[in-house]
């Protein structure tokens, strides 16, 4: 078989499997200001609203990017993009593939402006780069796959190079320090396997910190950014779960790397968050019914709390109140309880049920200070002690919606666009402000300004009036990275 059909059947293979559910995907747990919308399950709707047509959209008024930032950036299959809060400055910064041919990584620091992402365009290419803002100025450029072999006939998933590339594009392999000095990231610069390291965004030093004969994946930080926690896997299966190898702690510092427990018996374990700076909290997957074992583990005690060894749906996690809410449904796999949600506290004990009904779907919103669930009566905010407030979910919403900083005005997507209070009533339920389907949706920091990508194009409204206003024809974010780059 000659090259170019070997490189035919790896993209076929890897736009497969980004069709197919991965055993390690979860919630996530705290939500972006930028809310996706992706139709989940039907919701009965809530709030009526009148079928307003905006008035004739205007254009926002053009002018260069900030230098004081933040910068919103997006992805689109033509490449990556920055904005201003207002909507002005449009730059594209990065020409060439991000979506395809396989699933790549960005990932906004949490400030210092800078910005990590993958590009490549062949299965077996993998290049690390990062952008500092306000210039959007290159500062990394760094090829991961430089070691691999040339993809060739009997090249296959399983074989290491293979699962190596896919340790590096289609799990998490990147991440910042919590301060935005450092970033972690998974690479095949000195052979066939996936290792830990960290290259500093000050004198750009890069360190490794690890070298198994696993495939790394899925670093994750402590708060006080001592450690690095990772997992590795021999190969990344075809969707019945993965061949565990092991589960570490490398300290960033390189000084040394702990291994944490056994998890030969796992077929994935997710790393949900961190209860302090010591204490990770994790749980396993398995083909039959999903995720199960929710616990947490002291990476320098190695005590454990299980905390719920039974089988879920999805999961959120408040790290700031250490609790987690995890939901239970369907007919097969549910606890002796009764499907529903439940909160669980991380301090080991009994967790109980909140709501009795399917809740198929729920995030940690930061923003809010609520987590949001989906149920089949719309979408319930409820705090970390339980207590349930009802939203008003516009008829034609079919998302979380986006949550304001500040006011905690909620952006619903969906058919249309609406907007309303946290805590609507009668008298003031959400408003329509766009007539279009909306599939992307974000507040700026300041949560004065609401923008959005519709079948049209990316437009911007302001408080309080939120009349949209242009900023592009043409561009498409679906399914593709949006998030704020921070100064």
């Amino acid at each position: 078989m000659d090259r170019s059909k070997k490189l035919i059947i790896m993209l076929v293979y890897a736009l497969l499997l980004s069709g197919c559910g991965s055993p390690s995907s979860t919630t996530p747990s705290s939500v972006p200001p930028t809310q996706t919308s992706k139709p989940v399950m039907e919701a009965s709707p809530t709030t009526e609203t009148e079928n307003v047509v905006p008035a004739e959209i205007q254009r926002v008024p053009n002018k260069p990017l900030s230098n004081e930032g933040p910068w919103w950036v997006f992805s689109t299959t033509d490449g990556l993009f920055a904005i201003n809060p207002d909507g002005s400055g449009l730059t594209q910064f990065y020409n060439g593939p991000i979506n395809q041919p396989y699933t790549n990584r960005i990932l906004a620091a949490p400030n210092g402006g800078h910005i990590a992402y993958l590009t490549g365009r062949e299965f077996f290419d993998v290049t690390l780069r990062i952008n500092i803002f306000p210039q959007s100025t290159l500062i990394v450029e760094k090829p991961l796959t430089s070691d691999l072999s040339e993809p060739d006939a009997d090249s296959m998933p399983g074989d290491p190079e293979v699962e190596a590339v896919r340790a590096m594009t289609e799990v998490q392999s990147l991440a910042f320090s919590p301060d935005g000095s450092y970033l972690a990231f998974m690479g095949a610069i000195e052979g066939p396997t996936s290792d830990l390291y960290v290259v500093s965004l000050d004198n750009l030093q890069i360190t490794l910190l690890t070298s198994w004969p696993s495939q790394g994946y899925q670093p994750v930080w402590s708060p006080d950014g001592k450690y690095i926690v990772h997992t590795g896997v021999s190969t990344f299966g075809s969707g019945a779960g993965y061949t565990m190898e092991g589960i570490w702690a490398a300290r960033a510092d390189n000084s040394e790397v702990v291994t944490l427990y056994d998890i030969s018996d796992s077929s994935s374990e997710k790393i949900i968050g961190w209860v302090d700076d010591q204490t990770i909290l994790v749980h396993s997957w398995d083909p039959s019914c999903g995720s199960k074992n929710l616990k947490t583990f002291n990476v320098e005690t190695k005590e454990s709390i299980l905390l719920w060894p039974k089988y879920f749906n999805s999961i959120a996690f408040n790290p700031s109140h250490a609790v987690a809410f995890l939901s239970t449904f369907g007919e097969a796999c549910i606890p002796d309880s009764g499907p529903g949600l439940y909160l669980v506290p991380t301090d080991g004990r009994a967790p109980w049920r909140i709501v009795e009904d399917d809740v198929p779907l729920m995030i940690w919103s930061q923003e809010a200070n609520l987590f949001l669930a989906l149920s089949e009566y719309g979408v319930l905010a409820i705090d970390s002690n339980g207590q349930i407030i009802d939203l008003d979910m516009p008829r034609g919403a079919y998302a979380f919606p986006a949550v304001a900083p500040g006011s905690k005005d909620l952006a619903w997507p969906g058919n249309s666009l609406w907007i309303g209070p946290l805590l609507g009533s009668i008298d003031h339920p959400p408003q329509l402000i766009f007539n279009e389907p909306v599939s992307t949706v974000t507040w700026d920091p300041s949560g004065l300004s609401v923008i959005f990508f519709a079948d049209s194009g990316l437009y911007v409204a302001h408080s309080p009036d939120f009349t949209p206003l242009l900023i592009a024809e043409g561009l498409d974010n679906r399914n593709g990275f949006s998030g704020w780059v921070m100064p």
